[in-house]
């Protein structure tokens, strides 16, 4: 598997929707069209449910175009296979009121949505993208990577927010829960501060 792992910059914008538009997302059909927008959109859930595919994609382009849309894609042959989410926690208006306590004053960076394609699911990619958001939290003067997995078994498809295991191989402790949600935390201060 030869990957390269890049941030999501504007002449990879077209690349990046095509993973979405390439993907079925037979387990989850709602997802289809969200080009990853919902966590970073702050319409009501109406609303939200109102957007067509078209109307994410759009935003998604203009977004990454504008340098408001942050994360990491995997590349093979020139083609989207992999990608996750990752921006300053505050960014993703939509959970802003529930990190903000876990967030406080500090610079903390959050990985949220990885969208793996399916024939490179199960090989490690998912820890790629997240070693490669941690590095450029690190590189950017954050004091802490957040990340939300689901504490409950679920199909592959389902571990959109990464699982458990990955965070705890990369370093991340538990510093909260949430029903399923699990908080899981990384200092990269190496001060050993928080949780």
């Amino acid at each position: 598997m030869s990957i390269d792992i890049r941030p999501l910059t504007p002449d990879l914008a077209e690349t990046f929707v095509r993973l979405f538009d390439d993907l079925s997302f037979e387990h989850a059909r709602e997802w289809k069209g969200c080009y990853c927008r919902f966590y970073q959109t702050d319409c009501d859930f109406d609303s939200w449910i109102g957007r067509t595919g078209e109307d994410n994609r759009r935003d998604a382009l203009e977004a990454i175009r504008a340098g408001h849309m942050h994360g990491y894609v995997a590349i093979e042959e020139g083609v989207c296979v992999g990608w996750v989410n990752a921006a300053d926690a505050l960014d993703y208006v939509r959970l802003r009121n529930d990190l903000a306590p876990h967030v406080g004053t500090r610079k903390v960076g959050l990985t949220i949505c990885f969208v793996i394609e399916p024939g490179h699911r199960n090989n490690g990619l998912a820890r790629m993208l997240l070693k490669a958001a941690v590095d450029g939290f690190r590189r950017d003067g954050y004091e802490a990577a957040i990340g939300l997995p689901i504490d409950r078994p679920m199909a592959d498809e389902r571990r959109y927010r990464g699982t458990l295991n990955m965070y705890r191989e990369a370093g991340y402790l538990e510093c909260g829960r949430h029903a399923a949600i699990v908080v899981m935390e990384l200092d990269l201060t190496g001060k050993g501060g928080r949780p």
